[in-house]
C-alpha cells in the first residue's frame, strides 16, 4: 500500500529530524565562552596568594556566578563537551561552606664506608632512620657500650678493615613509622627476645656511649615471619614510645625492582658501628619473596634496609647471604679470620626480603598519595591557613599543606604552622599535565614533616 504524507506529517518528521539532532550534537562553543573559562582559570592562578584579600575572592566568586548565568547551557569545542556549570556551581557551594570535608660477604672492592665518610649526603640522611640491635644487659646503665673490638671478639686478622673498631651489635633495623621498626625475621624470634634487646639509633665510628634519647626497647612483635618453604624473613616491631628527631624511610609500595638496579645498604656488619655499601646491583630478580644483589654485607647487616639508589625508597631488607669470613694463617703464622671475598658475579649473592611482601607496616604518605586525598578530605575543619579563601588541608605538628582546585586547575601551598602567611612553596598549574609540578610541592613538604 502507497502511502502520500501530507504536509502536517511532513512538519512533523522534519520536527522529529531536528530533536534528534539536538540531542545527539552539543551547540559549538562560542568564542568569548572560550576567552572567558580561561579568563577565569587565569584569574584563579592570580588570586591562589597568601596575599589576596578577602574582597578580591569574593570578587571572583561574582566573576563565577556571572559566567553560570551568562552560559546556562553546555557546549562543544575540539571535539569535547564543555559542560562545566556543575563544576563552577560546586566550586561556589565548597568556598560558601562553613566546613570541609579530611646477611654477606665482599663482592668485588670492598664498598663498606663509615657513614660519616659517604660522599653521597643522601646516605648520611638515610642512616639518621637505621638502628642496631643490643643486648640490654650489654649497655651500662648511663648508656656505655662493651669496649671489645671486633678484632678480638672474632679473631679478625690485623689486615682486616675496622678491625679496631667496637662491635656490640647482634642486627639491624629501621624506621617505617613513627614507632615502627623493621627487621629481619631470625633477628626476633620471641616476645622474650623482643624485651631483652634494645634498638640503638645513632651508633657510628667513636661512638662509645648512646645517649638515653636514642635507646629505645622493643614493645612487641606487630607481625613476623620465617619460613624455610619460601625463605620469607621480616619482622616487625612496636618499640616503646615515638623515635624523635628521625623520620621514617620511604619504601616501595607495589611492583618490584627492576633488573641490574644499583642499590645500597646502611647497617651494622658483624655488629659494627653504621657503614654504607654502595656500588651494586639486583643480580637475581625471580623469586616472589626475594631478589638477590651483590651487596658488601655481613652477619650484623640481617634486617638493614637495602636501598634503590635511583628512587631512594626501601626495596626490602638484608636477610641472608654467602658465609662472611674464612680461616687463614698470618704471616706471624697466627690463625685468625679474614673477609670472603668474590667477584661481582660469582658466589651465592646476598638475599634481601621484598619490603612489598611484610605484613602490618604503616600507612605511607607519598606525594601521590597526598595529592589524590588533598582536594577530597571531609574531615577537616574550615579554617584560615594563610588564605582568604577556603582550603583543603592536611597538617602534622609542625606544618600543613592546602590545595584547591578550580575547573582543570590545582593550586597546592604549604607553610609552617607557626607562619601560616609566610608560604614556604607553591603552585598553581593544569592538574593533570603539569601534575608532576604539584607532586614536585607536596615532596617538599612531605620532607619538613
Amino acid at each position: 500500500m502507497f502511502f502520500k504524507p501530507n504536509k502536517l506529517s511532513i512538519i512533523l518528521i522534519a520536527l522529529s529530524m531536528t530533536l534528534l539532532t539536538s540531542c545527539n550534537e552539543e551547540d559549538k562553543c562560542t568564542e568569548t565562552f572560550i576567552k572567558d573559562k580561561q579568563s577565569l582559570e587565569s584569574k584563579f592562578k592570580d588570586l591562589y596568594s597568601s596575599k589576596t584579600s578577602s574582597e578580591e575572592f569574593e570578587e571572583f566568586k561574582e566573576q563565577i556566578s556571572t559566567f553560570i548565568k551568562t552560559y546556562p547551557t553546555k557546549c562543544e569545542h575540539d571535539g569535547k563537551v564543555q559542560d562545566i556549570n556543575s563544576e563552577l556551581t560546586q566550586f561556589l557551594k565548597t568556598v560558601n561552606s562553613k566546613s570541609l570535608a579530611t646477611p654477606k660477604v665482599i663482592y668485588g672492592n670492598d664498598d663498606r664506608q663509615d657513614i660519616d665518610q659517604a660522599t653521597d649526603e643522601r646516605y648520611k640522611l638515610w642512616a639518621q632512620s637505621v638502628a642496631v640491635q643490643i643486648n640490654t644487659s650489654d649497655i651500662s646503665s648511663d648508656g656505655t657500650l662493651p669496649s671489645t673490638t671486633i678484632g678480638d671478639n672474632m679473631s679478625l686478622c690485623s689486615s682486616e678493615r675496622f678491625v679496631d673498631q667496637i662491635n656490640p651489635g647482634r642486627c639491624s633495623g629501621f624506621l617505617l613509622g613513627e614507632d615502627i621498626l623493621v627487621t629481619a625475621g631470625h633477628c626476633v624470634q620471641n616476645q622474650s627476645e623482643c624485651e631483652n634487646y634494645s634498638w640503638a639509633f645513632g651508633f657510628t665510628n667513636g661512638v662509645s656511649k648512646i645517649e638515653a634519647k636514642n635507646l629505645y626497647k622493643c614493645s612487641s612483635i606487630i607481625s613476623r615471619k620465617l619460613d624455610n618453604d619460601t625463605e620469607a624473613d621480616y619482622a616487625v616491631l612496636k618499640l616503646d614510645r615515638v623515635v624523635q628527631d628521625r623520620k621514617p624511610l620511604k619504601f616501595r609500595a607495589s611492583g618490584k625492582i627492576a633488573n641490574n638496579t644499583s642499590i645500597v645498604v646502611i647497617g651494622h656488619p658483624s655488629g659494627l658501628p653504621m657503614k654504607v655499601a654502595s656500588g651494586a646491583k639486583v643480580r637475581t630478580n625471580s623469586d616472589s619473596w626475594f631478589f638477590v644483589g651483590n651487596l658488601d654485607t655481613f652477619g650484623g647487616n640481617s634486617g638493614s634496609p637495602v636501598f634503590n639508589n635511583n628512587t631512594a625508597e626501601v626495596e626490602g631488607i638484608l636477610v641472608r647471604g654467602e658465609n662472611d669470613y674464612n680461616w687463614v694463617t698470618d704471616d706471624s703464622g697466627k690463625y685468625c679470620k679474614v673477609s670472603n671475598q668474590c667477584k661481582d658475579s660469582e658466589c651465592r649473592g646476598e638475599d634481601v626480603t621484598r619490603i612489598t611482601k611484610v605484613d602490618s607496616l604503616p600507612e605511607q604518605l607519598t606525594a601521590q598519595s597526598v595529592f589524590s586525598s588533598l582536594y577530597e578530605l571531609k574531615t577537616t575543619t574550615l579554617a584560615n591557613k594563610g588564605t582568604s579563601f577556603p582550603v583543603y588541608f592536611r597538617e602534622d605538628s609542625t606544618h600543613f599543606i592546602a590545595g584547591l582546585k578550580f575547573l582543570s586547575t590545582c593550586g597546592i601551598h604549604f607553610a609552617d604552622q607557626s607562619s601560616t602567611n609566610e608560604w614556604i612553596n607553591s603552585k598553581v598549574v593544569e592538574c593533570t599535565s603539569e601534575k608532576s609540578q604539584l607532586l614536585e610541592i607536596i615532596d617538599q613538604y612531605l620532607d619538613q614533616i
